[in-house]
């Protein structure tokens, strides 16, 4: 992961999750509809998964060459969401991530 990615993804990590703490039972269609408003289109939102009462969910964020995703958990309050690295071009596969 080069630099870019490493400081954009402090900046999408706090905005998502400021927006998925006001998300009541956040099921996929909500979690979708969230990220939507946030600006990230559906081709960027992977593996959309509820579990319980949370939704599991990857944004793909790479461009110009770089390697940056996002591992969400939407959980009311307690949302979070990491950064997580993807080969930087090809079909989306998550290499490494870390577990929200």
């Amino acid at each position: 992961m080069n630099a870019r990615d490493w400081c954009a993804s402090g900046h999408h990590e706090q905005r998502i999750i400021e927006a998925l703490q006001k998300v009541a039972e956040p099921t996929p269609a909500k979690v979708r509809k969230t990220l939507n408003g946030l600006g990230y289109i559906d081709e960027r939102i992977h593996g959309l998964k509820q579990d319980g009462k949370t939704t599991r969910f990857y944004l793909d964020l790479r461009e110009n060459g770089g390697q940056l995703c996002e591992v969400g958990l939407a959980a009311g309050e307690v949302s979070d969401v990491n950064k997580c690295v993807v080969p930087a071009s090809g079909p989306f596969a998550v290499k490494t991530e870390e577990q929200p």
